[in-house]
């Protein structure tokens, strides 16, 4: 067994030595199996993907509905407005 060589680390005590996140992420990720690795980058990228479309899809559909509904009920509350101020003008008048 060959001996290594000393190098700054090894002057700095275990308990000042901070890691990144970067870091320990990559040293997880050499404790997982490239295979395991494969399924979780997977399923991670299937999530992504359909949280995309569903706000997508959801968003459609709330503005369909929305300008719809503006459509279908704006006349028919112009319509009742006007109808109500026809209706206090005549009381007033009489």
């Amino acid at each position: 067994m060959a001996l290594r060589g000393r190098d700054e680390f090894d002057d700095i005590p275990d308990d000042e030595l901070e890691e990144t996140i970067l870091e320990r992420l990559e040293g997880l990720g050499e404790m997982i199996p490239q295979c395991l690795r494969n399924a979780i980058s997977r399923g991670a990228s299937w999530s992504i993907w359909g949280a995309r479309n569903f706000w997508y899809i959801t968003r459609q559909s709330i503005w369909i509905a929305a300008t719809t509904s503006l459509i279908m009920f704006m006349p028919y509350i112009i319509e009742k407005e006007r109808s109500d101020l026809e209706k206090t003008q005549v009381a007033i008048f009489y």
